[in-house]
């Protein structure tokens, strides 16, 4: 059985100089930063994306600045810093 979950929207900067802006789901009480240091996911799911850069992310390239996607799967290890908006 899952437990709830909450929204929470996020800015990600990612290694390669791209930015994104996105909905992450983490179960309720938890901290942002607690969910991005669990060691037991490597990649983590962005929903409601919004995308302020043309660079290569991993191994897809996004269309046009601020065009919105609807959801990413990130590697955890391509993450410089993340800020809860």
């Amino acid at each position: 059985m899952r437990g709830e979950k909450e929204k929470r929207r996020v800015d990600i900067m990612l290694l390669d100089g791209s930015f994104v802006r996105g909905t992450i789901f983490i179960n309720l009480g938890e901290r942002v930063m607690d969910f991005f240091n669990d060691p037991k996911e490597s990649f983590i799911a962005v929903t409601n994306i919004e995308s302020s850069s043309l660079r290569t992310l991993q191994s897809f390239k996004l269309a046009q600045p601020q065009k919105k996607k609807n959801t990413f799967i990130i590697n955890k290890t391509a993450i410089k810093c993340v800020e809860e908006i």
